[in-house]
């Protein structure tokens, strides 16, 4: 079957990129507040035309100041609330919404915007173990991570999605920033459970072993 021709760099959509020391996740709420001038104009930018901008990993560099070198890969935010403060600074909420990977930087100040190509999601071939064991462990996970918060769930809400599901795995679990990056990277969900599948056991432990010292009388009651 024949590949499809990839399109040219000049015809792809550019994008307002802004480097954070966070990696966003398709699905994954972002609060964040706005205060340097540029990110004001190009959030300001992005609320009047109702568009979104791109959230990508600083590799090198710092969020404040000179433009940051970016990781590749990021994923596009959509602004879902804004909140207006003194001096045109700004509270909003964003919600990650499509994975990308940038062909080309078209401009480096005030700040980043380069051209992007979208990137398909694939399930692959995923074995039934595998998505059992990965389903089971994110429903424990989420239940217990209700407990810590002070509330209770019997049953919690999994995506049968295995797409959404390996997202979701990465977005809860405390995971090392690159561990986060490199999961956004990969090509398939199975790729994905296969990496996080470790982590979420040892997620599962260490919750446990809080709500033991937190709640020292309700250990055999766990999750």
């Amino acid at each position: 079957m024949d590949q499809p021709a990839e399109v040219p760099h000049r015809d792809l959509p550019e994008l307002p990129l802004f480097p954070l020391n966070v990696v966003l996740l398709p699905g994954m709420p972002l609060p964040l507040h706005i205060f340097e001038e540029r990110y004001k104009a190009m959030i300001r930018d992005c609320i009047g035309r109702k568009g979104p901008f791109g959230v990508v990993l600083i590799r090198e560099g710092r969020e404040v100041g000179d433009p940051a070198q970016p990781f590749h890969v990021g994923t596009s935010a959509r602004i879902l609330r804004v909140e207006h403060l003194e001096e045109g600074r700004m509270n909003i909420l964003t919600q990650g919404e499509r994975r990308f990977t940038t062909a080309e930087i078209t401009q480096r100040l005030p700040h980043l915007v380069g051209r992007v190509r979208y990137l398909e999601e694939e399930a692959g071939d995923i074995p039934a173990e595998l998505l059992d064991e990965a389903s089971e462990g994110y429903a424990t996970l989420l239940r217990n991570l209700t407990a810590l918060s002070g509330g209770w769930t019997a049953r919690a809400e999994v995506p049968a999605d295995p797409v959404r599901l390996a997202y979701g795995m990465a977005a809860n679990l405390e995971l090392p920033r690159h561990v986060r990056q490199q999961a956004l990277e990969l090509a398939t969900a199975r790729e994905r459970l296969e990496l996080l599948v470790p982590s979420l056991k040892q997620g599962i432990e260490s919750l446990r072993q809080e709500l033991v010292k937190r709640n020292p009388y309700q250990g055999p009651r766990l999750n």
